[in-house]
């Protein structure tokens, strides 16, 4: 005689439900094994989010209603445990499911667009706030399925919400600079006044961005010292932009001669060696806008005339400012032209 027939029917019905679920969990979990395998030879992402979202949830959704229903037919011997046979005990499963599937969905759905979108960006500021919205955004789910499982068994869950508000406000209080920061470097992603490479004015510190962070942003100085700002301050700051709209910088030097002299002559001299200067050092004096000289001084003893030309970059300045003083004096030393 077969060995089931011995049993309590009760442990037979328990045996042959849990049986039916362990089958129909390995059957969802392979079912889903080739609807991942379909939805990665298509373009577009969301068949994938949701094939992973659903996977993992409802493979333990197939074994967890069978595994139910196993312990209903168990409890015939066991009395003491008759509150298992509420349906709020299979509802809160479903919940939880439920809450599962959303808070998993939401999370690959940030991981894959959000970090998609944050990829274009030269910036990692943006890539630590999707990975800050993944964790809200889970918490949240989980924190509201949560409580609806309470109110499905009758528990005041009020105390609960004010004190999450209570430890809210108190984390918000205790991180407000960490806040101001941080919204003070998601207003330097979007409004963009410069980004990492530009050399900037802040504060009456000067130099270039290297590094713009959620909560400070790095300028390395002229003197190669490594200056931290809060970006905060920055939000609130006037931003000096020597690289928009493009990197050229406008050089001025000024060349004060002898009022005796010929002034044709001089401003004939300075021009011939601005435009040489931009014929030979092209690579950091750009021909656009051209040299310009003017007469911008002139008192009882001497006049001032005024060169401008404008530097490929900004990192220029003192090159051509060099360059430009050692042609100025080796071609007045051949005309004979004295330098006051």
């Amino acid at each position: 005689m077969p060995i089931l027939s011995y049993m309590d029917p009760a442990i037979t019905d328990t045996i042959m439900f849990l049986a039916a679920g362990i089958f129909a969990a390995v059957v969802v979990h392979f079912v889903f094994i080739f609807l991942k395998k379909q939805a990665e030879k298509t373009e577009t992402m969301m068949d994938d989010l949701v094939v992973h979202s659903l996977g993992a949830p409802l493979t333990i959704l197939a074994f967890f209603i069978p595994f139910f229903f196993a312990i209903h037919h168990l409890i015939d011997l066991y009395p003491q445990y008759q509150w298992l046979r509420d349906a709020n005990v299979l509802l809160s499963g479903y919940v939880i499911i439920g809450t599962w599937i959303a808070a998993t969905f939401l999370d690959d759905f940030l991981r894959i667009y959000g970090k998609a979108l944050a990829e274009k960006t030269e910036t990692d500021i943006d890539d630590q706030i999707v990975e800050i919205l993944q964790k809200i955004g889970k918490y949240i789910i989980w924190f509201t399925g949560i409580l609806y499982i309470l109110t499905l068994y009758n528990i005041n869950i009020t105390p609960l919400i004010a004190g999450a508000g209570i430890v809210g406000i108190a984390i918000a209080l205790a991180a407000q600079d960490l806040f101001s920061n941080f919204f003070g470097g998601a207003v330097i992603i979007t409004d963009q006044p410069f980004k990492v490479g530009d050399r900037v004015l802040i504060n009456d510190v000067l130099g270039d961005v290297t590094h713009i962070g959620p909560r400070s942003t790095r300028i390395i100085t002229l003197d190669s010292d490594v200056v931290t700002i809060p970006n905060t301050k920055i939000a609130t700051s006037v931003v000096h932009n020597y690289s928009l709209p493009n990197p050229q910088v406008r050089i001025q030097i000024p060349v004060t001669v002898p009022n005796s002299l010929d002034i044709s002559l001089v401003k004939k001299v300075l021009q011939e060696i601005s435009d040489e200067a931009v014929k030979n050092r092209h690579d950091i004096i750009a021909h656009d806008p051209s040299p310009t000289i003017y007469l911008m001084n002139m008192d009882k003893s001497t006049i001032t005339f005024q060169i401008t030309v404008f530097a490929a970059g900004f990192q220029y300045g003192n090159i051509i400012r060099d360059y430009m003083n050692v042609q100025i004096i080796e071609r007045f030393r051949k005309e004979a032209i004295l330098i006051a």
